[in-house]
């Protein structure tokens, strides 16, 4: 392992740290989520905090191109449940590049390491990004979390929730930390000037899944249009819950919307924040909210659903529009307020930008994850 001196600047202070730390991070799944997505930031900006970055990607996804460009990733698709030969070779991996710590993102992920570990002087750390688990994931996750160094875990409502809901009861306090999720600063393209006619336009990113409730959405669109005849919606998410995708296609649909609302499928978030007025995200649970960060630190003004962790990253509502979650009318209301009121919007999008650069910036996460690792390496 290489130990010289890395001095590394992050989030406008020096650090220095003392060896280059050598992590191999694990993806089940290289699709265009807020979990790949991070990953993929952190894999190409950890040196700057002397992390040295490692992939192991075990499936396929519409990011696939990006995660094989990195300069030190491997990949093997995962045939069953639980891969043995897949563990095997992650041992091997583990063993040729001299890695000192593993971190999983998904319990699948953490039981492959778990068993490729066994014997070794490596540590292994998984993130909790989910509220939900069926069955298979909970004994997983039972069975995996005596035997963790440490978990990480996105948000104090997201580590509140699982001590309230038992998933950590088997694993000792100490060694459950909150390590605050957060994105690189969008670097976007200059919006074109619209013309004299074109109304505002509001979108959301995020994947078809059913906590993230586009249907609440777009039963509040009709409202918001009635008030604002020029307005448009992007949808930006891949179908990865084809039913849901069809019903909110066919709501717009019902309401003669689909002329005004756009579903773009899977794409980059710097490719749609440009083209926003306001930003919205009716997620029902969620951890932390990834796209809702990338909205506000690209000056967005944002609407929100009030669930724990949303409230948490918008410091309790005070830098961006709260509604109550699954109500479309509430929905309608904040967005209505948004886009009617010009010196409101632009106060919620300064106030949300601040404090997005303040708290959730990419640097300030590596910050954070560094501190973690070296508190997992050093117990």
């Amino acid at each position: 392992m290489n130990r010289s001196v890395n001095r590394a600047q992050v989030g406008g202070s020096f650090h220095v740290f003392s060896e280059a730390l050598r992590v191999l991070y694990l993806l089940d799944s290289l699709n265009r989520g807020g979990v790949e997505t991070l990953i993929l930031s952190v894999c190409r900006q950890a040196q700057a905090v002397g992390i040295e970055p490692y992939l192991a990607g075990f499936g396929d996804g519409d990011a696939a191109a990006a995660f094989r460009d990195l300069p030190r990733s491997f990949f093997r698709t995962r045939h069953a449940p639980f891969d043995p030969f897949l563990a095997r070779w992650l041992r091997q991996l583990v063993q040729t590049q001299r890695i000192a710590l593993v971190h999983a993102n998904q319990p699948v992920e953490a039981l492959h390491a778990w068993w490729a570990l066994r014997g070794l002087p490596v540590k292994l750390v998984l993130t909790l990004h989910n509220l939900e688990y069926d069955a298979k994931n909970r004994r997983a996750l039972a069975f995996l979390l005596p035997r963790l160094d440490a978990v990480a875990v996105v948000s104090q409502a997201a580590r509140q929730w699982h001590e309230a809901s038992g998933v950590l009861r088997r694993i000792r306090p100490r060694r459950v930390a909150v390590v605050l999720n957060g994105v690189p600063e969008p670097s976007l393209s200059p919006r074109p000037p619209a013309s004299p006619a074109a109304g505002p336009t509001l979108g959301m990113i995020a994947n078809f899944t059913p906590i993230k409730d586009h249907a609440t959405l777009c039963r509040a669109l009709p409202d918001v249009f009635d008030r604002h005849p020029q307005a448009r919606c992007l949808l930006a998410g891949a179908a990865q819950d084809r039913r849901l995708y069809r019903e909110a296609q066919a709501m717009c649909e019902r309401a003669r919307l689909l002329d005004r609302v756009s579903f773009l499928g899977s794409c980059p978030a710097v490719e749609v924040l440009p083209r926003l007025d306001a930003f919205v995200l009716a997620s029902r649970t969620d951890t932390f909210g990834l796209a809702l960060v990338e909205a506000m630190l690209a000056g967005l003004p944002c609407v929100a659903s009030d669930i724990p962790a949303l409230r948490e990253v918008t410091a309790d509502g005070t830098v961006a529009a709260l509604f109550r979650p699954g109500d479309a009318a509430d929905c309608a209301h904040a967005l209505n307020r948004v886009l009617s009121d010009a010196a409101y919007r632009h106060s919620l999008a300064a106030r949300g930008q601040a404090h997005a650069r303040r708290h959730y910036t990419l640097g300030a996460y590596l910050d954070r994850l560094r501190r973690f690792y070296d508190t997992v390496l050093g117990s």
